[in-house]
């Protein structure tokens, strides 16, 4: 042992000595050798080393934890009544011992994790399941379990199932517990790193954390920091993931028990965004749990119950709001903002009226509990306020025609093609011709607006699902085929927009792929001129057209120019190939001329079976 560790050993064995003064000269010696790089460089060689008889950073946390214990007991035995600045200049040096554990470890882990994970957790645990210690090391306590035991992925792997329960058992209590000096914000932040770790390292569960849950919603409403929230709610969402169809009728009865709450909060307490997202999560969790597979039907294994037919109601007013809100921020906001719903607001919103909507409009009367004022509701189980809502296509029909404004019409766009283009065989035959002929009259209103887009994807969504109808009633077949026709023509005079290049030629492929509409000899002009340039879009379209449609011989008469091998005449085909090679290389002639995508060897390879 060199001179300079032989001085931190014999520093060390002084640190639990009887004698204060004794403590306070030896603990200020300890500081300033662990300051020192040569005695840190022979710590961590002999930690790595594995010979325990050589003093490595495990001995040295061994006598510091007596040296804290030591200061602990010392403080515990002095007299109570003492002066206000001999309180405060005992608080202080608590607040050092405390201090020095915290950075001790971080000193000893900074180059790797060398100190043992059992001897930390076991300091980690003395410590805060003694009430008076806890009240002076816990704040750092959980500091380090968060920063430096839980952060380190080598620690999670010696960490035992029944340690990730008994540390989650112990931050439940914290949690839940009324002292106002405990930091819930830190206290949330493990309990979700610890679901994280049990949920993904090991296949046990904790009885406990269905109650924590239950119990942490009663907590939930006078809680009003969103960071805490923020980080139960994404507890519960990790835990569900994992757990939801193994314990799928539990999971569903606390949703049912939960989520009243989880509304209320919603609504009241305007969420911050990342908040929202958490919150959204664990409603589109409860509702695949409770209709696996999208079932709508008990037989098909839907889990249901009155209270949840109740939430799915509230769930439906609920968001039927919030598209109201995102309304009126467009109508007032300046610049450039999207008035775009989110697409996890969007997805939710379509789960719910897939589950909702039948045949025909309905309306109901509905307990609308998300809504009750926290001054109607005292302890949270007032009256609920009564409300009226109409369930149906309808309500998207009139949404869609009841402004002009692109913030009222985008969401509702938005919520009907997701509903199209996930449950397609739930739409009701009936409403076919009406929804279309709603979105004609949206198309040439504003050719170059953010609402175009939409109306374009709807459009395709709902050439998809007309597709998927077997049975079509004849009366309606005419009356689509003439809308459908319309509405062919005014995409095709704004194809060259390229804004709206990509939504246009996956309606006309999707018209032409649900022979919705044949392709006709106007279109054929595309891909023989320059008014639409090869791109991803346009290449897909014609592989369609290619597939479903017959090729005419010649387009159009006329002489070809003489860079087309000498002929005289292009049939259709040559046309198309001389779109496909030569349209870039009148732009660029430059050798290092690097070809589009849609020009690849595979890609041409395609075209020229498909020409043949």
């Amino acid at each position: 042992m060199n001179l300079a560790l032989h001085d931190l050993l014999t520093c060390c064995r002084q640190l639990d000595s009887d004698k204060a003064t004794e403590r306070k000269k030896e603990i200020e010696k300890f500081k300033r050798l662990l300051r020192d790089s040569e005695i840190i460089q022979q710590l961590d060689q002999n930690s790595d080393s594995k010979h325990g008889k050589q003093l490595n950073w495990d001995t040295v946390f061994r006598f510091l934890q007596k040296y804290i214990h030591k200061e602990t007991e010392s403080a515990r035995l002095a007299k109570p009544n003492v002066s206000a600045s001999t309180q405060a200049t005992r608080q202080k040096k608590m607040q050092e011992t405390s201090s020095l554990a915290k950075n001790f470890i971080r000193c000893a882990n900074k180059r790797a994790p060398r100190l043992k994970c059992q001897d930390l957790l076991m300091y980690f645990t003395n410590t805060v399941n003694d009430p008076s210690s806890y009240a002076i090391y816990g704040a750092d306590c959980s500091s380090i379990l968060l920063k430096n035991i839980l952060a380190v992925r080598k620690y999670w792997c010696e960490i035992s199932s029944q340690q990730w329960s008994d540390l989650q058992n112990l931050y439940f209590r914290l949690f839940l517990s009324p002292s106002r000096d405990i930091n819930k914000v830190v206290v949330a932040r493990i309990i979700y790193t610890l679901t994280r770790g049990l949920c993904f390292q090991t296949d046990g569960l904790n009885s406990n954390i269905f109650n924590f849950f239950s119990k942490a919603m009663q907590y939930a409403r006078q809680e009003r920091n969103p960071v805490a929230l923020e980080y139960i709610f994404a507890t519960m969402n990790v835990f569900f993931n994992v757990f939801a169809m193994n314990y799928r009728f539990r999971v569903c009865k606390l949703g049912e028990e939960i989520l009243p709450t989880v509304l209320r909060i919603w609504a009241q307490h305007k969420p911050n965004k990342s908040l929202k997202e958490q919150i959204i999560r664990l409603v589109q969790l409860q509702v695949h749990v409770h209709h696996p597979n999208r079932a709508k039907s008990q037989e098909e294994g839907v889990c249901n119950s009155v209270a949840w037919q109740g939430i799915l109601y509230n769930l439906y007013d609920l968001l039927s709001n919030e598209v109201t809100v995102y309304s009126n921020r467009g109508k007032y906001s300046a610049g450039s903002r999207s008035v775009a719903v989110k697409e996890n607001l969007v997805e939710l919103f379509a789960d719910i009226c897939h589950q909702l909507f039948t045949e025909g409009t309905k309306v109901l009367e509905i307990s609308q509990w998300h809504a009750v004022t926290q001054r109607e509701s005292g302890d949270g189980e007032g009256p609920s306020k009564r409300r009226r809502i109409e369930l149906g296509w309808e309500v998207i029909r009139d949404n869609l025609q009841r402004s002009q404004k692109d913030c009222d019409v985008v969401p509702w766009l938005q919520i009907a093609t997701r509903l199209l283009s996930k449950y397609p065989t739930s739409f009701p035959q009936h409403e076919l011709l009406l929804l279309l002929n709603i979105l004609y009259q949206l198309l040439p209103q504003q050719r170059r607006g953010e609402r175009t887009l939409y109306v374009l994807r709807c459009l395709k969504e709902v050439a998809l699902c007309q597709g998927q109808i077997i049975h079509l009633k004849s009366s309606n077949r005419l009356e689509l085929q003439r809308t459908w026709s319309k509405i062919w023509s005014l995409v095709v005079r704004s194809i060259s927009l390229q804004q709206i290049e990509v939504e246009s030629f996956g309606l006309l492929g999707a018209m032409i792929q649900e022979n919705t509409k044949t392709m006709d000899r106007e279109l054929w002009k595309i891909f023989s001129g320059s008014s639409c340039k090869p791109s991803r879009s346009a290449a897909q379209f014609l592989t369609i057209a290619l597939k479903t449609s017959e090729l005419p011989e010649i387009l159009k008469s006329g002489t070809a120019q003489n860079n087309w091998e000498g002929s005289t005449a292009l049939t259709l085909k040559e046309e198309i190939m001389k779109w496909l090679l030569f349209c870039h290389v009148e732009e660029d002639t430059e050798d290092t001329m690097e070809l589009p995508p849609i020009l690849c060897r595979s890609n041409l390879r395609n075209f020229k079976s498909l020409l043949m």
